[in-house]
């Protein structure tokens, strides 16, 4: 189980009720990061005909990657809202330590910018999609590596 700088933080997103302990399951991890790759690729081969979809693609690329982070470590979200807040909460708590924490900083605008484009009416850009893949690369071949 990891065991790092964030851990009073993993402590308190537990005795909080944001995330439990699990058991490890590094397949299924394995699996998310998979996945989280081929969201990268499909939403570059689709950002010019449906830049919205694209940048979903990228958010939850990202998303995927933390959660195969938490799922390799033994820790999951607990059931209920906000689950994309705790999976970034747990983010902030675990991985600056790979030297990725300018893109963590932006994980946060990217899931709100997401939550907008699902229930507000707006829409992501190709400029927001030429960001958030940056973003996206980063994160995931971070933790990749990290697992």
């Amino acid at each position: 189980m990891w065991r790092g700088m964030g851990q009073a933080e993993i402590d308190t997103l537990i005795a909080s009720g944001q995330i439990e302990r699990v058991l490890p399951d590094p397949d299924t991890a394995r699996e998310d990061l998979a996945m989280a790759r081929n969201h990268i690729k499909a939403a570059l081969m689709i950002a010019d005909v449906d830049p919205t979809l694209a940048f979903t693609g990228l958010y939850d690329a990202m998303r995927k990657s933390i959660q195969a982070h938490m799922r390799t470590n033994g820790y999951r979200t607990t059931r209920g809202l906000g689950a994309h807040i705790k999976i970034g909460a747990y983010a902030e708590a675990t991985l600056d330590e790979l030297g990725i924490g300018e893109h963590l900083e932006e994980f946060e605008q990217l899931r709100i910018t997401r939550n907008q484009s699902e229930y507000s009416g707006i829409f992501a850009t190709g400029e927001d999609v030429a960001a958030a893949s940056g973003h996206a690369v980063a994160i995931v071949e971070a933790i990749a590596g990290a697992l």
